[in-house]
């Protein structure tokens, strides 16, 4: 994959045309030999544009490593080669056999009958660059991405659709050509894992396959049951864009039902330490129950929360937290909902001693070998027996983190 520099004059006449509008990201590159090739128009700003070619061979790009690049020397004018707009200006070796690339051909006009050229110089022309993140892409982060200052990017027509899928649901935008090179969201709040079981009533099939089976046939049918009257699924919004989303647990506290959940529901999304009570929360008990919630208690320490409704749910089993029973069976299973259509997932494993630091750095929590993805976090951990463990965390690791039930029940 190659990235050739063109002059943003050639966008901006592109634009004029009714067909750039229809395939604002396509660009024919013109190659030696009256070769063409598909480019796609990637970043630009008003000089400069950046178009990515693949399929590319036999090419000599240009160094623009600023200390592994001589120094120029004044030459004549007459030395110059002949410019054209977004090529590179070049000037002539002293010994006649090579050229030294000077920078980037903006413009030209004529002054007293003499052709004088507008170009960027070559460190100008790196320091632009390197503002693109185009010279140091280890400092790119794809999770924070957003456009560099002054700097405007195309989205193609065929991914329109995508991107505003991509913007309603919360997710950060990604950096240009992902999607064109195939790019593909990770660690997303939809997805499934474990076993998907389909609520009664599920009127859409089969439902998908997760990545385990047989894990339900370990409980009971009274705990499946009361599993899936207390297991919700919850996401908060900014506006009609989503912001995040996680599973949670109808609680019994003080003779009220409540929902545990992660405090990362409601939490800023620019200061991490605070709570945003700007947003607004939907929780979804399927088949079709909807109800509007309302933060009622944090703990941003321990990243829960305590989320009350507006509206009583209906055929709800809540769980009492604050029983202590001890954990009758060394198996447990993890517990979500998935952010699509509210299907219950499932997978089993075993309490792990704490052996290694998770990326969640609090000694309180607990591990266990349930795998999980990010469609998880929030719901319960429980034995097989239907008690409750603890609440789950997820950090993308090959165990899942869990806050015990000796910690929340100290509310």
């Amino acid at each position: 994959m190659e990235a050739a520099l063109v002059d943003a004059e050639m966008k901006r006449c592109a634009a004029e045309e009714e067909l750039f509008f229809k395939l604002p990201n396509r660009i024919e590159v013109c190659l030696p030999g009256r070769r063409t090739i598909n480019g796609l128009l990637g970043l630009y700003d008003d000089d400069i544009a950046l178009v990515t070619s693949f399929g590319l061979q036999a090419v000599h790009p240009v160094d623009l490593d600023l200390e592994a690049t001589p120094k120029f020397l004044r030459v004549p004018l007459s030395l110059l080669f002949e410019a054209v707009l977004g090529g590179p200006l070049m000037v002539k070796t002293l010994n006649g056999n090579g050229v030294r690339f000077l920078g980037m051909n903006l413009g030209c006009y004529n002054e007293d009958a003499n052709v004088k050229y507008r170009f960027l110089p070559m460190k100008l022309l790196h320091e632009r660059l390197k503002h693109f993140q185009i010279v140091n892409p280890k400092e790119l982060h794809f999770r924070e991405y957003s456009l560099p200052k002054d700097v405007s990017s195309i989205v193609p027509s065929g991914f329109v659709r995508t991107i505003n899928r991509i913007k309603s649901l919360g997710y950060p935008m990604p950096p240009p050509l992902m999607l064109e090179l195939d790019g593909q969201l990770l660690n997303r709040f939809e997805g499934y894992f474990g076993e998907v079981r389909a609520w009664k009533g599920y009127p859409f099939g089969y439902p998908p396959v997760g990545s385990e089976k047989r894990v339900w046939e370990h409980l009971s049918k009274e705990v499946v049951t009361n599993i899936s009257r207390r297991v919700v699924k919850l996401a908060s919004f900014n506006g009609p864009s989503r912001l995040f989303a996680c599973t949670g647990l109808l609680i019994r506290w003080h003779a009220h039902t409540f929902i545990l959940t992660l405090a990362s529901l409601v939490r800023s999304r620019l200061h991490h330490e605070k709570i945003d009570n700007s947003l607004t929360i939907e929780v979804f008990l399927p088949p079709n129950q909807r109800v509007r919630g309302t933060l009622a208690l944090y703990n941003l320490n321990y990243n829960f929360a305590i989320v009350s409704v507006e509206k009583n749910f209906h055929a709800i089993r809540p769980e009492d937290i604050f029983n202590k029973s001890p954990m009758a069976s060394k198996k447990v299973v993890a517990v979500g909902r998935d952010a699509d259509q509210g299907l219950l997932m499932a997978s089993i494993g075993e309490v792990k001693r704490r052996n290694k630091e998770t990326e969640l750095n609090c000694r309180d929590l607990k591990l266990s070998t349930c795998k999980i993805n990010k469609a998880g976090i929030g719901g319960p951990l429980v034995d097989v027996n239907g008690s409750f463990v603890g609440m789950n965390f997820y950090d993308g690791s090959k165990l899942t983190p869990f806050l015990p039930r000796v910690r929340l029940s100290m509310l």
